[in-house]
Parts: structure tokens; sequence; C-alpha cells
């Protein structure tokens, strides 16, 4: 690395240092993007519980039948898919598209631009925990048991956020160059959504002897160390985390590589 590149990253590590040093500012932008999604609608924000409701109705009622699956196990799995694979979508699409929709800030307001990215990952993130009691709603309607190995679920919790806000920091800086790419990302998301433990139980192709399909799937891993706290009140594997945490390792890259070359120019792309 020569002496400009590592000027050059430096100064990009200083801007995000900057950034997320006015956490006041991207905390009220991002809780205040998601009032305004629903502003004037009858059910205000509801809307993100009776969404998600409807839909883990639907999809319960129908493939509780077609996979045989009793619904009071069935149900819980499925919630947590949900959610969690809502979040890393919309920090894919949403997170992509950060910086074009705060055009008008970057523009005409002198403030780092990476507090738009921030901003993006409080609004996404409110979404998804919002989502969230729809799960605690389940989980005490089928007497899920709760225990001390529920607490898994905040690390779980924590790499699931680091996650999303690596994905939306390497998204939010190629969209506006790429436009295509969020297309792009949105289509290979949902190739994966059914490649994934998702809405289908893993244990499905474990008895056909593919469970080669999903152990080699980083998200599966992914949803585990999420969904066994959860769900049975114990800690994931130690395979899960390794793999989530190379996951982490290659997104932290991938990050930033692409902020380091295009933070400073993204502006003319806008």
């Amino acid at each position: 690395m020569t002496q400009t590149q590592r000027n050059s990253l430096m100064a990009m590590l200083a801007d995000v240092a900057e950034a997320a040093r006015l956490w006041h500012v991207w905390l009220r932008l991002g809780t205040w993007d998601v009032r305004r999604r629903y502003t004037r609608t009858s059910l205000g924000i509801a809307w993100i519980f009776l969404h998600l409701t409807i839909q883990l109705a639907a999809v319960g009622f129908i493939y509780t039948i077609l996979l045989g699956q009793e619904i009071q196990a069935f149900i819980p799995v499925l919630a947590t898919g949900l959610i969690i694979w809502g979040y890393l979508t919309s920090s894919i699409v949403e997170g992509g598209n950060a910086l074009i929709t705060s055009e008008g800030y970057i523009k005409q307001i002198g403030l780092p631009i990476h507090i738009y990215v921030f901003r993006a990952f409080v609004s996404i993130t409110i979404v998804m925990l919002m989502s969230s009691l729809v799960y605690v709603a389940v989980a005490l309607l089928l007497r899920i048991p709760f225990g001390w190995g529920t607490l898994w679920v905040l690390p779980g919790l924590i790499l699931l956020g680091v996650v999303s806000i690596l994905l939306i920091f390497t998204f939010a800086h190629l969209t506006p160059r790429f436009r295509d790419i969020g297309q792009l990302a949105s289509s290979a998301m949902q190739v994966l959504f059914y490649l994934t433990p998702v809405i289908w139980p893993a244990d499905i192709l474990e008895k056909r002897g593919l469970s080669i399909v999903y152990e080699v799937n980083p998200l599966f891993h992914l949803l585990e160390i999420l969904r066994r706290p959860l769900l049975h009140a114990q800690s994931a594997d130690v395979v899960d985390y390794a793999f989530v945490l190379g996951l982490v390792a290659l997104l932290a890259a991938s990050a930033i590589t692409v902020t380091w070359r295009f933070h400073r120019k993204v502006i003319y792309f806008l």
C-alpha cells in the first residue's frame, strides 16, 4: 500500500468515525424515517405487526400442510426466519438506497456522508425490532420455554446487527455507481431464500442426506445463532458461530474496500 493509499484509507476511517460521533443526528433521522413511513395511515406503525402477522398466518397454514409439520413447532421457526430474512433483505435493498434517498441532504448540508448510512441502519433496525414483537406474541401463545440459555440471543443480535451495518455500508456505496446492483442483489436474496431454511425446517433435507445444501450456507448459521436460543433456550453450536464470524470478516473486508474506493466519488453518482 502506497502512502497516498494509506492516507486515503485513514481519511475514510476518520469520516466514518466523525459520522458515528454525531449519533444524535442519525438516530433522530432514522427514527423520523419510521414515523414518516406510516404518517396519515389509519393504523400507523401497527402495519409492521399486521403485515408480518398476515404473512405468518398465510405461509404457516400452507406450509404446515405441505411439509407435514406440527403448527406448534413450525410457526416459531417460520416467525424467526421471516423476521431475520426481512432484516437482511432490507439492509441490502433499502440500505443500498441510503445515499440516493438522502441526495438532497448530502448536496445541501455539510454533514459527513456516512451519517445517512447510519440513518438507514437505525430505521431498518427499528422496523426489525418492532416486527420481533410478533415472535414474542407467538412464543407466549405457544408457551415456548424461556431460560438462562435464551440470553444467548443477545450476542446473536449483536452479530446480526454487525452483518446489517456492513451490508448497508457496502451497498450504499455500490448502488449509486451501479444502479442495477440493487436489483441483482434482491434477485440473489430471493434465490437464497429458497435455499436457506427460512420457511422450511433443516431436518427435512437432513433426513434425505442433503444437509450439505444448508451446512455450507453461512446464512443458515446466522439463523441458527438466533433460533437456537429463542426456540430451545440454548446456545448454538461452535461451528455456527465460526461460520458467522467468517461471514462478518468477509463482509467487513468488502465494506472497507468498497467504502474506501467510492466514499469521495459517490456524490458525483447521485
